[in-house]
């Protein structure tokens, strides 16, 4: 799965471009600046944003050049990111370490699809945030009408509002939507989505 991204990330652009997503953004900026871990974060583009507002971030992916390009990406800004290469089995933190947990456009192997949000929650400090957007499963048809949709081939790596539900049962679920909107994030994310957005609280 590493040398699928390293293949996917090997270019000058940033695939998915360098501002923040704007689900994450606009809810990132109602919260107090603290410890933010973002899982499978890629080029870094939603670390660089957070690091600039004062949050002290952690981030992983299995890509070393998604690594390399968000180091360059936070040096170029002036700002200082956490960032090490782990996949979702492996990653470890000390217990209640995090104010908030952000997982944009994470979509696990079908076999981790719970288990690589769930292991993470005992990381997040109670009261601590979590925000989540990622590709509803109808948006496999957007895929078929539009290839620069974004998001996996594989429907059963598309999530369902139930299946959030069920994987965030046990901490308090603020806001949790199915939504069509359009995406303006590099060349991987373009035109119409079908996405869920999920804030919850530990």
């Amino acid at each position: 799965m590493s040398d699928f991204w390293d293949s996917r990330y090997n270019t000058d652009e940033y695939v998915y471009g360098l501002r923040p997503n704007r689900f994450f953004k606009e809810t990132l900026l109602k919260l107090p600046a603290g410890k933010l871990l973002l899982p499978a974060e890629g080029e870094g583009r939603n670390a660089v944003f957070a690091a600039r507002q004062g949050w002290q971030v952690e981030a992983f992916d299995i890509s070393e050049i998604a690594r390399q390009k968000a180091l360059a990406l936070a040096a170029k800004e002036g700002v200082k990111i956490d960032y090490r290469i782990n996949g979702y089995e492996t990653a470890e933190f000390p217990a209640e370490t995090f104010d908030a947990i952000g997982w944009i456009y994470t979509h696990p192997p079908v076999e981790q699809k719970t288990t690589a949000f769930r292991r993470f929650l005992p990381f997040l400090k109670k009261g601590g945030i979590v925000i989540f957007e990622g590709f509803n499963k109808e948006q496999a048809v957007l895929q078929k009408k539009n290839r620069s949709a974004g998001g996996p081939k594989n429907v059963d790596m598309l999530f369902s509002q139930i299946e959030i539900s069920e994987i965030f049962h046990d901490i308090q679920i603020l806001s949790l939507d199915k939504q069509i909107i359009t995406l303006d994030e590099g060349f991987g994310h373009q035109g119409k989505a079908s996405v869920i957005r999920l804030i919850a609280k530990k």
